[in-house]
């Protein structure tokens, strides 16, 4: 275990539980305990004041190559992963996306094998999924009135697409927290290819979206949410990176087709962090019925 609580040191104030990113922390009665859910940010340890948090001799397993092959084994996933780190500018090795293009498409190429990593911005973006990403930043050339009109009525707008008319498209984001900050672009990469990532998303049938949701919740009781009727980067990408929360979601159609995703795959999306925790109770949960 990453982290454990010295119970005759601890004063069961509840700052560790209520202030554990993770949500990693349980209560059991009167006593506070560390599941394996934690992924060693030790911010537990700045709450507490008595001096109970004790770091374990175990560590979160990081590594993202580890956590690719774990996830591949474990859930038999037959695409690969897709990574996404948010940053202000490219990092080293990561090809800048010159567009345009859809960030759902280039997810779809990772899904099928290309892991390069590239740097996705909104100059690149070729409809309004910047806003949902949280990427922005000064474009080189300004998208005219009449060129954003084509793209959002050509995938957005209008019978066969997401609403009947533009101004629903406010209403489908009451739902979900705002950006405090733009990030000057998302890195998309395979699991594989990128370390320490924010997120990563793969897509999933019924029964692994199964697996994966009681691997979840068997420490903590934590549900996942499920998200259906907007734009599918809206709905897999801003809970996870704001709220820390793993999500699924069945998308949209024009980016179903952008992913080639089958009738059968939905998305699951996840908080790297998160990862360590779900891969071990994969072995708790699924895998302890064999």
């Amino acid at each position: 275990m990453s982290f454990t609580i010295n119970q005759n040191l601890c004063a069961a104030c509840g700052s560790c539980f209520s202030n554990c990113p993770n949500r990693a922390i349980i209560r059991r009665g009167e006593s506070f305990f560390v599941t394996e859910m934690c992924s060693d940010c030790g911010l537990c340890i700045e709450y507490c004041n008595t001096g109970a948090m004790v770091r374990g001799k175990n560590r979160a397993e990081l590594n993202n190559k580890k956590l690719d092959k774990a996830l591949k084994d474990k859930l038999l996933l037959k695409k690969n992963i897709t990574a996404m780190k948010f940053a202000d500018k490219a990092p080293e090795g990561a090809a800048v996306e010159e567009g345009p293009q859809f960030w759902c498409a280039i997810c779809g190429d990772i899904f099928e094998g290309e892991g390069s990593p590239v740097f996705f911005t909104s100059k690149a973006c070729i409809c309004g999924g910047a806003a949902a990403l949280g990427i922005g930043g000064k474009r080189r050339t300004k998208t005219t009135k009449e060129e954003f009109a084509t793209a959002i009525n050509s995938m957005v707008i209008g019978e066969g697409n997401l609403y009947a008319t533009k101004d629903l498209l406010a209403k489908g984001r009451e739902v979900f927290p705002p950006y405090r900050k733009l990030y000057g672009g998302v890195v998309l990469g395979s699991l594989e290819r990128i370390k320490m990532p924010d997120l990563i998303m793969f897509p999933v049938n019924g029964n692994q979206m199964c697996m994966i949701s009681t691997a979840y919740a068997f420490d903590t009781g934590e549900v996942i949410t499920g998200y259906a009727g907007t734009s599918t980067c809206r709905m897999v990408v801003i809970v996870p990176f704001l709220e820390n929360k793993p999500v699924f979601s069945s998308g949209d159609h024009g980016a179903r087709a952008q992913m080639r995703l089958k009738d059968e795959e939905i998305l699951a999306c996840f908080p790297y962090r998160l990862v360590p925790g779900l891969v071990k109770n994969l072995d708790r949960t699924a895998y302890a019925r064999e």
